[in-house]
């Protein structure tokens, strides 16, 4: 539509007014034209020394060997070090 000559002026109507008239944004119809496939959904952030499944699973043991009825981040953290490599970081802290 943006390409259709004007019968008044002889112009093109152009992308700003097309989209004025249809109340639309004009990124939203750059981006519905644009070729590019969608971006493959990841994980966000660096990768670790342990899979997600794996990390999951001693964060679940350490819960599970604990007296109290919760644990915070820091002393789930704490015991993982204690009990070997960090899964955050592939032998750095210890």
């Amino acid at each position: 539509m943006s390409r259709v000559i004007s019968p008044v002026t002889g112009k093109p109507y152009g992308m700003a007014a097309v989209c004025r008239a249809w109340r639309l944004a004009r990124s939203g119809v750059y981006r519905h034209l644009s070729t590019s496939p969608p971006p493959i959904a990841q994980r966000r952030g660096p990768l670790g020394a342990m899979s997600d499944e794996a990390l999951t699973t001693a964060i679940r043991g350490v819960l599970a060997t604990s007296p109290f009825h919760g644990e915070g981040h820091r002393k789930v953290w704490a015991r993982l070090r204690h009990a070997g490599p960090a899964p955050h970081c592939a032998g750095c802290c210890g």
